[in-house]
């Protein structure tokens, strides 16, 4: 019952994710696309961890976490690029 549930929950994060791609692309501003962009990476750490769960193995969740890091880091980076016109 609940393996049925978290593949739904994988197909509907990925037909989300898909949408996010077609606004990333033609966001009519770069925010826009920015957070397109945090909205695919939020999915795609949500998948990861469903698939921890579901194959008991919890060495994911450090990718996971991982991920998000850079997810961080490299929005921090893009949104200061934006302002100040130089990441460093």
């Amino acid at each position: 019952m609940i393996t049925t549930l978290l593949n739904a929950l994988v197909v509907g994060l990925i037909v989300i994710s898909l949408v996010s791609i077609i606004r990333a692309y033609g966001g009519p501003s770069v925010l826009d696309r920015v957070v397109a962009i945090n909205i695919i990476t939020t999915n795609v750490v949500m998948i990861i961890l469903i698939f921890a769960y579901l194959e008991n193995s919890y060495y994911y969740i450090d990718v996971a976490f991982v991920f998000v890091l850079g997810a961080f880091i490299g929005t921090l980076c893009i949104l200061k690029l934006l302002r100040e016109g130089h990441i460093i």
